[in-house]
This record gives C-alpha cells, structure tokens and sequence, in this order.
C-alpha cells in the first residue's frame, strides 16, 4: 500500500512539472529541443487529465527517440486513439506544420 502511494506522489509530481519543462505544448517536430516551442498549446486542445496525461508521456518519448519520422507518427498514431476527431485534427495540422518549418 505503501509502494502504491510513493508511485501516485511521483506520478503526481511529474505530472505538476511536466508543463514547466514542456512549455505546455505537444507535439514532436524533427530538430525540435526542449527549448523550442513545439506544435500546439495543450490548453487549446481542451484535454482531460487524462489525455494530457498520456499525451506529455508520448510526447517525451517522441523527444528522447530524436523526434523521427518514425516518432512522430508514433506519437500521432497514439494520440488519434484517446482524442476526439476535432482535437486530433487540430493536434496533427499544428504537427505537420510545426514538422514542415523546422525542415526549412
């Protein structure tokens, strides 16, 4: 029970300073660093807890794998499974326009 309480503080904790370390935003653009905005704010896709949960998870190992192709559509392939139609549209026309200057 013990073990159980330490994980959800931790978890909780990451999950509080995630978006200071993300800058809020989502999305994994080739080049992209941590200090560079990313694609989208996640305040606008209007996410649960949830979601943005799972999505700063995927987005950090889209950044750890260098941010590929391969990553990224990784990341787009998970997000399309927990987001409504109107918030993946949104998520993956920033993406790829986010992928599409940082190539420039």
């Amino acid at each position: 029970m013990n073990k159980l309480f330490g994980i959800a503080v931790i978890a909780a904790t990451m999950l509080i300073a995630s978006p200071v370390f993300a800058g809020g935003k989502a999305c994994c653009a080739k080049g992209a660093s941590h200090d560079k905005p990313m694609c989208t704010d996640l305040a606008s896709l209007h996410l649960t807890s949830d979601q943005q949960t799972k999505i700063e998870a995927w987005q950090s190992e889209c950044m750890k794998a260098g941010c590929t192709e391969e990553s990224r559509a990784r990341f787009l392939k998970q997000a399309r499974g927990i987001l409504s139609a109107d918030q993946y549209a949104k998520l993956k026309a920033e993406c790829d326009a986010s992928a599409k200057n940082s190539k420039a």
